[in-house]
């Protein structure tokens, strides 16, 4: 199928062209998106050809940011970032909204002049040969300049009025959406409020795993921002004494975030847990096993899906080991566009461009059969299980593995022989010896993994001598005279010297030949414990996380410190 390609040769139409020549995204998928922004536009809105491709999760910002530096020599992507001071934006009433071509699109709520005109161009970070302008009021310049440029709409600032003005339901709004909007910019993957007793009101940000309270909220303050969260929740706002649940979304977020909101009852008040499904901040499979070809190709396979040869792939670990997020970075992988990939969870966290999604609840008053039965008639290519947690689900996963369709789940787990037998756990005693069959010849692929943190880029490189007494403490191996770096301590990292993190984990591959599956069922009905022993054999692919740690390490990916506290940990 041939792509329908841009009038002109502009820069988004040069990135298309580029990410389908390096295999980034397919010519379907670009001729998708194309058709995209065409209806977008004709519906009188615009639309970046970068951010369609990153929202339907084709490609993520920092492929396509790569793109433009092949292309352009810039040092980061020209579509994601803005274009114009903002003095000159106020000063002009003016607002940036892309360049295509050379030309600078804006927002205008007056005439410009012409030297004000020349003036605009010559400031673009971006070199431009003319203006389009696209009129518009006072208050849509700004409400667009708040939302991208402007501090005054932070939460410090609107906290500090709430003390000190009478609260209403403005300035709660404005609260709510910058402190959404900080988590978002901070990459938080969760809020937590504590509605207590001055001086313990805190809003707190979970960053890369760890916990940090970061704004003391007078108890009044905090008393009405938890009433204006569960009104914009969709909850009962006067209801204190159970928990509850709900979401929020926030438009102004660029391509729209959505917040799944917890209350909980607890002594002395009241705590609300907002968790961040910001897609663009999912962690792609690159940045999740970095320097890792062999899980890079393993996954390139599981996601080339061509026919219905079943299997089921095992994702475990405990809780907050970052399973859904590899769940979901190989979801993207898969050709949404060209194979049905239905994903059955409960509930929905992140939406997933072209797989049709559904939510558990809406089937809990089926049996197992009739989830199989319902499911199968909508004629999947791939499912997605969110997490094995009951007979049900273990059932319908092995069933639907069983019938040709490649299945992905979730399970909790600390090890991967722990792992299958915590799906065996689940089962019926009546249907033990079924399940043991077709885990036998079904299971491909399990990976139990954890996270930790990923060193931050003002890392620095340790002396000789400690690299060679770490190489000998360490107890792992490593290739040649291994060097390391050590944490430093930045603006970025917030002078932790971590920024993000990575998957450690041990992984375990079966190939789908007879013989091979004949020998594990004889060693599986012999004794479900000796999946140990399936380790050992010769065509199977055991990769062991001391081994991934010590690669990680080499690579200046983590530091020895984190290392050494993940090995005494038993990790």
């Amino acid at each position: 199928m041939n792509a329908t390609r841009p009038p002109d040769n502009s820069l988004q139409s040069q990135i298309g062209a580029f990410l389908v020549t390096t295999g980034v995204i397919t010519v379907q998928q670009l001729d998708v998106c194309l058709r995209q922004q065409k209806s977008t536009r004709e519906s009188g809105q615009q639309a970046l050809l970068a951010e369609i491709i990153v929202r339907n999760k084709f490609a993520s910002k920092t492929q396509i940011g790569f793109a433009v530096k092949r292309l352009d020599g810039e040092s980061e992507s020209l579509l994601f970032r803005q274009l114009l001071p903002l003095g000159l934006c106020k000063l002009h009433s003016v607002f940036p909204v892309q360049v295509e071509s050379g030309v600078l699109q804006l927002k205008a709520a007056r005439i410009l002049s012409e030297n004000a005109r020349r003036t605009l161009m010559d400031a673009c970070e971006v070199k431009v040969t003319n203006l389009r302008i696209e009129p518009t009021d006072m208050g849509d310049i700004r409400r667009s300049l708040d939302s991208i440029y402007s501090a005054s709409h932070s939460f410090e600032s609107i906290a500090l009025r709430l003390r000190s003005e009478e609260i209403n339901g403005l300035l709660l709004k404005q609260a709510l959406d910058a402190m959404l909007s900080e988590a978002i910019l901070l990459r938080a993957s969760d809020i937590h409020l504590d509605k207590l007793r001055d001086p313990n009101a805190w809003i707190s940000y979970r960053v890369d795993g760890s916990l940090r309270p970061t704004h003391l909220v007078p108890e009044r303050t905090m008393a009405a921002l938890f009433s204006r969260i569960k009104n914009e929740s969709g909850m009962d706002a006067s209801d204190t004494r159970r928990a509850q649940d709900g979401r929020l979304s926030l438009a102004d977020a660029g391509t729209g975030v959505e917040f799944r909101v917890a209350t909980q009852p607890i002594a002395g008040g009241e705590t609300i847990a907002i968790r961040v499904l910001d897609p663009s901040s999912m962690i792609g499979l690159d940045a999740l096993f970095p320097y890792q070809l062999q899980m890079n190709e393993l996954f390139r396979q599981l996601a080339d899906v061509r026919g219905k040869t079943g299997g089921l792939v095992l994702i475990s670990g405990p809780t907050g080991s970052g399973k859904t997020t590899t769940l979901y970075a190989l979801a993207q992988n898969f050709g949404r566009d060209r194979i049905n990939v239905i994903t059955v969870e409960e509930p929905v966290e992140y939406i997933l461009p072209f797989a049709r999604q559904i939510q558990l609840n809406q089937l809990l008053n089926e049996k197992s059969v009739d989830l199989e039965r319902s499911v199968l008639r909508q004629d999947p290519d791939v499912l997605i299980l969110g997490e094995i947690r009951d007979n049900d689900t273990m059932r319908a996963a092995l069933k639907f593995a069983e019938s040709g369709h490649l299945v992905l789940a979730t399970v909790h787990a600390k090890d991967v022989a722990q792992t299958f037998e915590r799906v065996l756990s689940f089962c019926d005693p009546a249907n033990k010896q079924e399940a043991l069959y077709i885990l036998a010849n079904q299971l491909r692929v399990v990976v139990n993994q954890g996270l930790i943190p990923k060193l931050c880029s003002c890392a620095s490189e340790i002396d000789s001598e400690s690299a060679v007494e770490l190489n000998d403490t360490l107890g792992l191996t490593f290739h040649g005279h291994a060097r390391f770096l050590r944490r430093a301590g930045c603006a970025a990292c917030s002078q932790t010297g971590y920024r993000g993190r990575v998957a450690i984990h041990e992984t375990v591959v079966i190939p789908n030949t007879d013989t091979l599956r004949l020998d594990i069922t004889r060693l599986l009905f012999e004794s479900i414990h000796n999946f140990q022993a399936v380790f050992a054999m010769e065509q199977v692919t055991h990769i062991d996380k001391h081994q991934v740690m010590a690669q990680l390490l080499e690579c200046h990916v983590i530091d020895a410190e984190t290392v050494t506290q993940s090995i005494r940990a038993g990790f």
